[in-house]
C-alpha cells in the first residue's frame, strides 16, 4: 500500500435490541403463519446493508384482522426530527406486509414499501417553507421503527443504509498534484479494481460518500473537485477540459485500478461535462450521465446578478473558451432567484434555447455521436433545474441518426425531479428547485442506481 493511503473501516452503532436484530435479518421471505401467542416482531431485511439496497418489511404476530400501528422515526444532519405514521389491518395469517398491503390510513396510502420514508415529515413551521432533509454524508440513513399492537405491546427495529459496511476496510488515497484535487477510494484488498471517475454538478467540492458506496461495490472510485474547494477556482467558469485528462491519465496510472476499465460518472452540470469529455477523449470505457444537458450552457457566477454582467462559458479547451448558450432570464425572473422564490428553471433553458442564435446553439451543442463507450442517460420527467428528459431524447435522437454503435440505455423516471438518480431514502420537502414527487423521487432513486451498478458491472467488470 501507498505511504500516503490510510485504511478506514466504518463503525455502525449496535441497534438497541442485540441478539433481536439478527433473528430480523435471518426471517424467511415467506410470512409464516402467526398465532396469538407468537411475539410481535418487525421484520427488516437486511436490516443493515448498503446505500440502495431494497429491503423487505413485515410485522409477525398478530392476531387475523387486528389494527396495528407503524411510525417510522429519524433525524437528519441537522439534528430535525422526521416522523411517519400509518395504521394497517393485519392478513388472516396475522402479518402485515408493506410490499403488499396498503395501509388503512397515516401519512401515505396505497401499497409502498417506501411509504413510511418518503412520507416523513419535519414538525410544522408555520409560515416558512418546509426544510428539505438533510442528508448525513458521512454515516448515510437510520431509521427506527415502532409497531404497536391492539393491546398496547410494542416491537422496534432499525433500519441502516450506509456507504460501507460494518468491518468492511477501504482505502482513501488522496490526489493533490499537478493542480488536481481529490480522493481515490478502493477496497482494502484485492485489486486491481474498474476505475470510475465521479464528477458533481453545480455544487463544486467532493462526493466523498458516493466515491464510498461505489468502492465498497467493488470499485475504485475517483471523486474530483474542480471547483469551489480549496484552491481550486470559485466559480464554475472556463473550466479546462484538460484538467479531466490529467485526472483521467492519473487515475490509470495507479496501481489499484485497471487501467483499461474506466468509466465516467457525472450529475447536472456533471452529466453535462461527462458528456463532453467522453466526446473529446477516449478514456472511458463507459460513460453515465445523470440528469445531463444536450448542450453546453454558460458558466455559473455570483457575478450573474450584477449590472453590465457579461456571459461566461462554463468549459474551456485550448485556453478556448468552448461555445455555449447563454441565459435570457427576465429581470423579474432574476430577481425571483435572488430571493429564493424561483421553484423552475426549466422555461428559462426552453426560452434560452429560443432566443440564442441558432447557429450557436448548435455550435454548443455536444457531440455525443463521437463518444467511443457504452453510455447511459438517467432523467426524471418533473425536473424542475432543467428539462433533462428532454435533453436526453435530443441525445437520444443525435445518437440514433449517427448509428451509434455501442449500447445506450435511458432510464426515464416518471414524475420524479432532478435529483432521483441517487437511492435517497427520505425524499419528502425535496428543494422545489430539483422537482418530482416524493413517492416518485424515492422509488426513482434505487431503481435508477441499480440501473447504475448493473451498467457499471457489465462494461467495466469483463
Amino acid at each position: 500500500m501507498i505511504a500516503d493511503a490510510r485504511r478506514i473501516s466504518r463503525r455502525i452503532p449496535a441497534v438497541v435490541l442485540g441478539g433481536l436484530v439478527l433473528a430480523l435479518v435471518l426471517l424467511p421471505p415467506v410470512v409464516p403463519a402467526a398465532t396469538p401467542e407468537g411475539p410481535l416482531r418487525i421484520g427488516l431485511d437486511p436490516a443493515t446493508a448498503l446505500m440502495g439496497t431494497p429491503f423487505s418489511f413485515t410485522v409477525t404476530g398478530l392476531k387475523p384482522g387486528e389494527r396495528v400501528v407503524i411510525k417510522g422515526y429519524t433525524s437528519d444532519h441537522r439534528g430535525l426530527a422526521w416522523n411517519s405514521q400509518a395504521e394497517f389491518l393485519a392478513s388472516a395469517r396475522g402479518a402485515v406486509d408493506l410490499a403488499q398491503q396498503a395501509p388503512a390510513s397515516g401519512s401515505y396510502s396505497g401499497t409502498d414499501i417506501f411509504g413510511l420514508l418518503w412520507s416523513m415529515r419535519p414538525p410544522d413551521t408555520p409560515g416558512k417553507r418546509p426544510p428539505s432533509f438533510a442528508t448525513d454524508e458521512t454515516n448515510g440513513w437510520t431509521v427506527d421503527f415502532t409497531v404497536t399492537d391492539s393491546a398496547g405491546n410494542t416491537a422496534t427495529a432499525r433500519l441502516l443504509r450506509v456507504y460501507q459496511m460494518p468491518g468492511q476496510s477501504l482505502v482513501r488515497i488522496p490526489l493533490r498534484e499537478d493542480g488536481m484535487t481529490g480522493f481515490l477510494y478502493c477496497p482494502a484488498k484485492g485489486g486491481p479494481f474498474p476505475g470510475v471517475m465521479i464528477l458533481g454538478g453545480s455544487g463544486g467540492g467532493l462526493y466523498e460518500w458516493l466515491a464510498q458506496a461505489l468502492a465498497s461495490n467493488g470499485f475504485a472510485a475517483l471523486t474530483l473537485a474542480y471547483f469551489k474547494y480549496a484552491d481550486l477556482p470559485a466559480e464554475l467558469v472556463e473550466i479546462p477540459l484538460e484538467y479531466f485528462h490529467k485526472a483521467a491519465a492519473w487515475l490509470k496510472s495507479r496501481p489499484e485500478v485497471r487501467a483499461d476499465r474506466i468509466g465516467l460518472a457525472g450529475g447536472s452540470k456533471g452529466g453535462e461535462l461527462a458528456l463532453l469529455l467522453a466526446s473529446r477523449y477516449n478514456d472511458f470505457q463507459a460513460v453515465v450521465a445523470w440528469a445531463p444537458a444536450a448542450h453546453s450552457w454558460e458558466g455559473l457566477s455570483k457575478k450573474y446578478f450584477a449590472p453590465g454582467y457579461r456571459p461566461l462559458a462554463s468549459w474551456s479547451l485550448d485556453g478556448t473558451p468552448l461555445p455555449f448558450v447563454s441565459f435570457k432570464a427576465a429581470q423579474e425572473d432574476k430577481e425571483k432567484e435572488m430571493k429564493g422564490e424561483l421553484n423552475s428553471f426549466v422555461e428559462l433553458h426552453h426560452v434560452s434555447l429560443d432566443k440564442n442564435d441558432p447557429a450557436l446553439v448548435k455550435q454548443a451543442s455536444i457531440p455525443v455521436e463521437r463518444i467511443k463507450a457504452p453510455l447511459l442517460l438517467v432523467s426524471g420527467t418533473l425536473d424542475q433545474t432543467w428539462p433533462a428528459d428532454e435533453f436526453c431524447y435530443e441525445i437520444l435522437e443525435r445518437l440514433e441518426q449517427a448509428s451509434f454503435p455501442y449500447e445506450v440505455r435511458h432510464v426515464s423516471n416518471q414524475d420524479a425531479g432532478h435529483m432521483s438518480f441517487l437511492p435517497y431514502l427520505i425524499t419528502a420537502n425535496t428543494a422545489a428547485i430539483n422537482g418530482g414527487k416524493d413517492q416518485a423521487n424515492a422509488a426513482a432513486g434505487f431503481r435508477s442506481w441499480k440501473e447504475f451498478l448493473d451498467f457499471l458491472r457489465r462494461h467495466l467488470c469483463k
